[in-house]
């Protein structure tokens, strides 16, 4: 992938996004209208077809189009949802229904700061500038029957909704358009992608580099990719541990790998420590989230933990959390702000002190006294984040109608009350969310393991993760027990980006019931529409898990390219 541009730090934050958001499309929503090079399907527009602040229930769901993306709606609960057009260039949220003219939205706060957030990581190109903001209302022009406002607030705000009774195809059981609380929550934002319907090819942009803003295959597509990848970020808040000391730990999540941490040992990242250290300096970062209010870091012995309080795919109390964990000790700011933020991330991971910047998001720091510890022991420690604390917050202005943030995205990270169940599928709030853990052993060594370049190893992850040896350029040294000297090599992870052509509507959701947690997302269309090389020698000894060295190969060296 770095051949293709995308740095170590980008193809590990595509790992996380593909393995724990979900992808639904459907290609051509508007079939019919999109073969004919027409914006209508059967002189209808698809784009009016949806039962939100309409009077006449024959108006409404009379279009395949309409019926396909309310089908694939209901079977699902979607957070976050983009559908892409052409005429104009800006991204526009709620409100575009004309019953709320000179009206904010209960979620304006937040639909502000996402559509911003989008706009800045798109960027822009060449005399295109980046995307404008605002409400449709305000930067488009207002509908009856859009599907923004629908898919926003088809399930809160029942006197705007109608039953639909279409006469086109056969009809359409009206049972069809009754919502339950639940589905219609989320942030449908419009994308209006270019002044031009059929932007030419020179301004489409090429994959070179396709998630840097700064290069000459910069285009159309290639920011609406970049787009798109924001509004996978920002679905769910996450946190991730980094490094160790002065190691940069590798991956923190592997795709099409079982992410159960009690069901797969290697679920969890685990490093190796001397047994004579009085202190261990732990690094994590926050992503998914604008704004970090608060951030800190929790250990345990890993016997102290009752089976069950973490298996890295649900969630963990954070009760359990607090009875059985203690916090470290935080070095600097335990606030700041996300990688999509205006401000960038911050603290920046430039002050890491593995001397790599080993995420794209803010970096954050605590110590953890390991002087009680004797060899063999194991510590868990797990990352905790507030964020976005300030959606709930409303606008400047008149609110209607006059109630609180009704988007799933907001009440998912600011109210714990907050609980949503439909087809199978739920979405539950909290305030405050944990990373995957991972695990500290102390080893039977003091001081190092040897040097490598005049540097002192001290500190290795012993983690075979991969099902081989792999690692970070800057110490992610993975022991294992082979029977004669092995070269460490590094593993590419081949993660698919989606190409978005024509006019592309997308919607990110919330996580389904089961082991896996999944975040969803929809996509429709409308006619408008590396690491670098390092040389050394390290002289390994062989451990286990629990710090033993192996006794039929004491010290194996191991070249390192």
């Amino acid at each position: 992938m770095a051949q293709r541009g995308i740095s170590d730090k980008q193809r590990q934050w595509l790992a996380r996004l593909v393995t724990t958001r979900r992808l639904v499309l459907v290609p051509t929503a508007n079939a019919l209208g999109y073969f004919r090079n027409r914006r209508e399907e059967e002189a209808i527009d698809p784009n009016r077809d949806f039962p939100y602040d309409l009077r006449d229930p024959r108006l409404c769901m009379r279009t395949i189009a309409g019926r396909t993306l309310n089908e694939v709606f209901r079977e699902h609960m979607f957070q976050l949802s983009l559908t892409f057009h052409g005429g104009t260039e800006v991204i526009g949220y709620e409100w575009g229904a004309p019953t709320y003219l000179n009206q904010w939205s209960p979620d304006d706060t937040a639909q502000a700061e996402i559509a911003s957030a989008y706009s800045r990581y798109a960027g822009s190109f060449g005399t295109t500038r980046q995307y404008d903001v605002g409400t449709m209302n305000d930067k488009v022009y207002y509908v009856r029957g859009g599907m923004e406002d629908w898919a926003y607030a088809g399930s809160w705000d029942p006197a705007r909704v109608i039953q639909c009774q279409p006469t086109t195809y056969d009809n359409y059981p009206k049972e069809k358009t009754v919502y339950n609380n639940a589905t219609l929550r989320v942030f449908n934002m419009l994308i209006e992608t270019s002044h031009q319907k059929i932007p030419s090819q020179s301004k489409l942009g090429t994959s070179e580099s396709v998630l840097d803003k700064d290069t000459n295959g910069n285009g159309h597509i290639s920011r609406n990719i970049r787009l798109a990848l924001s509004a996978h970020d920002l679905v769910e808040p996450y946190a991730s541990v980094v490094g160790v000391n002065d190691l940069a730990l590798s991956d923190d999540i592997i795709p099409l790998t079982n992410r159960s941490c009690e069901e797969n040992d290697k679920a969890i990242k685990k490093v190796m420590i001397p047994k004579n250290l009085a202190q261990v300096t732990v690094e994590w970062t926050v992503g998914g989230a604008l704004t970090i209010h608060n951030t800190t870091l929790w250990y345990a012995k890993s016997t102290d933990i009752p089976s069950g309080t973490l298996d890295c795919l649900e969630q963990p109390s954070a009760d359990a959390i607090r009875a059985h964990f203690k916090e470290g000790k935080v070095h600097g700011a335990v606030n700041g702000t996300g990688y999509l933020s205006p401000l960038g991330a911050q603290p920046h991971p430039s002050v890491s002190a593995t001397d790599v910047e080993p995420s794209l998001g803010p970096l954050f720091t605590a110590s953890i006294d390991v002087n009680d510890l004797k060899q063999g022991d194991k510590l868990t420690v797990i990352a905790s984040a507030r964020v976005d604390q300030s959606w709930t917050r409303p606008a400047n202005g008149v609110i209607g109608p006059n109630v609180g943030p009704q988007a799933h995205v907001v009440n998912v990270r600011t109210n714990p009350d907050w609980f949503f169940e439909s087809n199978g599928k739920h979405i539950h709030g909290r305030l405050d969310w944990f990373s995957i853990p991972i695990q500290i052993v102390v080893g039977d060594y003091s001081d190092s393991i040897g040097n490598q370049a005049g540097k002192e190893i001290s500190t290795i992850e012993v983690s075979n993760r991969f099902g081989r040896t792999t690692g970070n350029t800057h110490g992610g040294i993975s022991p294992s027990k082979p029977k004669s000297k092995s070269l460490l090599t590094w593993q590419e992870l081949a993660i698919g980006v989606v190409v978005f052509c024509c006019a592309v509507a997308m919607g990110l959701v919330a996580r389904r019931r089961g082991a896996s947690e999944h975040r969803e997302l929809v996509a429709s269309y409308d006619q408008e529409g590396t690491s670098s090389a390092f040389e050394g020698k390290i002289e390994l000894q062989k451990f286990d898990d629990n710090g033993e060295v192996y006794e039929d190969e004491p010290d194996t060296t191991h070249s390192i390219s």
